[in-house]
């Protein structure tokens, strides 16, 4: 069921839109097949990204400080053998 609504875009978009739909019968077209193509790309997860270099190792350094307290805090527990 199609129904009938009003929106409000900036004019250049819409000059565009109206380019487009010379090869559809009307700008609704144009605009649902828009929706129906981008809407399902909006709802996925999104792609995790390959970190660079140097992110790396800023991430790694970090939990490296993080986990040497740690088990520093552990070994201060430990029993001498």
């Amino acid at each position: 069921m199609k129904v009938e609504t009003t929106i409000t875009i900036e004019a250049d978009l819409l000059e565009q839109v109206d380019r487009a739909a010379k090869d559809f019968r009307n700008r609704s077209e144009v605009f649902e097949i828009a929706l129906q193509e981008y809407l399902p790309k909006l709802n996925q997860k999104p792609q995790k990204r390959k970190l660079t270099r140097e992110e790396e190792i800023k991430l790694i350094n970090r939990y490296a400080d993080e986990y040497c307290e740690e088990i520093l805090e552990n070994l201060e527990y430990q029993v001498e053998l």
